[in-house]
């Protein structure tokens, strides 16, 4: 038994480290053993000992669990402590890009979100909405955060990281799945901080309502087109399903996957490959089984939702007149 455990702990190694890897090889140069005792410990024939299954487990990020309930298995995730570190929008940004630049660098990659918002991404092109998006988060998170939303004090140089965290999202290939209910978080917290007199000045608030319906708009362009951008490298697929519940994306490139599942606004819980992605996967694809597609067909049903928002959007934006 210990012998199978052994074998499938280090298949989520050569299946971080791709197909053109060779495991034994990989265990060699990590663990500083021979060629010959590595191809032992890949196929089980030669125990891995403690210090080295914890040097496998910090070298690539993932788990090893000897005793599971059956039916259950396990996965080994991080996230950011928020309310314990220093962490800022700023930081986070940072993070976003950096994961984002490494993403666009690979060969084949894509991105599959289920979401019961607009994704963040296509919010960044517009600096008003996305400081307001960054802004209403960190009152979830900061503990000296101030309610009032002023536009002229945000960092600027948060909006240009944003910016090109747009484009190269923009890039990169996509599935998006939308609840198909009215109330997108966006449109909710406007009218949450339009209620509350959390904006500056009114001036900024119809800003923001004019800067989502062009976001909505852009959408829909892609989705029209089947692409976010001028040729197929950026193809864009849309989807819409009953009820979502939450936020999950799925970053796929060169055959290894990073799965964010969101809590706490913009916080997530991130694991890579294993079993935990793997789930994740599944569930999308079912989902988008039983989805109502969006790009490049279903455009009655499109042009009626599209409609309904963007009305929705109008009316948000009178509360600022």
């Amino acid at each position: 038994m210990i012998k199978h455990i052994q074998v499938d702990f280090l298949q989520q190694i050569a299946h971080k480290i791709g197909a053109d890897k060779i495991l034994a090889v990989e265990l060699s140069s990590v663990l500083g053993i021979s060629k010959s005792e590595a191809y032992g410990k890949a196929n089980g024939s030669s125990l891995l000992t403690t210090t080295q299954i914890l040097q496998l487990c910090d070298t690539y990020g993932i788990d090893f669990n000897i005793v599971r309930e059956k039916g259950k298995s396990s996965a080994k995730v991080s996230f950011i402590p928020f309310h314990a570190i220093e962490y800022t929008v700023h930081d986070y940004i940072q993070s976003l890009e950096s994961f984002l630049v490494k993403m666009s660098q690979a060969k084949h990659k894509k991105i599959i979100c289920a979401t019961n918002d607009i994704p963040l991404f296509h919010l960044f092109k517009y600096p008003e909405l996305a400081a307001f998006k960054l802004h209403f988060w960190n009152l979830r998170i900061a503990n000296h955060s101030t309610a009032e939303f002023d536009y002229t004090g945000f960092d600027q140089s948060v909006l240009k990281t944003a910016e090109q965290l747009y484009q190269l999202y923009k890039n990169i290939p996509s599935v998006e799945i939308w609840t198909n209910h009215l109330s997108l978080n966006s449109i909710e917290q406007i009218k949450y901080a339009a209620e509350n007199d959390l904006f500056a000045n009114k001036e900024t608030g119809k800003i923001v309502c004019a800067q989502l319906i062009s976001t909505i708009k852009d959408i829909e362009t892609y989705a029209v087109n089947g692409n976010k951008g001028d040729d197929s490298e950026s193809a864009f697929e849309w989807y819409f399903y009953d009820i979502i519940g939450g936020i999950t994306y799925l970053a796929e490139a060169d055959g290894n996957r990073s799965a964010f599942i969101c809590f706490n606004t913009f916080n997530n819980l991130q694991a890579e490959n294993g079993p935990l992605c793997d789930e994740v996967a599944d569930w999308l694809n079912n989902m988008i089984a039983d989805s109502t597609g969006f790009s490049k067909q279903g455009s009655t049903q499109r042009n009626k939702y599209l409609k309904k928002t963007i009305e929705s959007c109008e009316m948000l934006s009178k509360m600022f007149d």
